[in-house]
């Protein structure tokens, strides 16, 4: 069994009784894969998908205790431009989703992030990926930018996104 990101432990527990959002713990490479690939393997070459998770500064996982798997998952990085943090993906399993668990597990990663001394997050969605765009406007991202053809190296039939900004401070 692979293991991934082995610094340090911080735990919180939800509101949602059985959900427990790790950060930076130790979870098995399969589950992580489980919940972000099946959402977008299609768009990169596995072995840069494996490279990103190994290479993510920030792994958030929403645990289920009654599943005893991962139900959710963001991969973020440090921008190094004044006190950045991008959202490179972020996920909930589709067994899992339209339950609140994303917009938990994304605000645990705002709350840390604000808390941590980070100026502002930022991310990248598809123009047609409604339901993600309206998370991330709900907890206070913005879209800042239209990207034409960001998306072009992918199969995606409209290959547009919009770069989005949540100001923390």
């Amino acid at each position: 069994m692979n293991l991934v990101f082995t610094r340090d432990i911080t735990k919180s527990k939800s509101r949602l009784s059985n959900i427990q959002i790790l950060h930076n713990r130790p979870v098995p490479l399969e589950e992580i894969l489980a919940v972000l690939y099946p959402l977008f393997g299609e768009f990169y070459p596995y072995d840069d998908f494996i490279r990103m998770i190994n290479d993510s500064h920030n792994i958030f996982c929403a645990y289920d205790r009654i599943q005893r798997r991962c139900v959710a998952c963001a991969l973020v990085n440090n921008t190094r431009k004044r006190g950045g943090l991008y959202l490179m993906l972020f996920g909930v399993r589709q067994s899992s989703q339209q339950r609140g668990l994303g917009t938990h597990l994304l605000k645990s990663v705002i709350n840390w992030a604000y808390y941590t001394g980070h100026t502002y997050m930022d991310l990248h969605v598809h123009v047609d990926n409604y339901k993600a765009i309206g998370l991330y406007e709900k907890l206070g991202f913005r879209q800042s930018e239209y990207l034409r053809n960001y998306y072009r190296n992918t199969p995606k039939d409209n290959p547009h996104a919009y770069r989005m900004i949540l100001r923390l401070q």
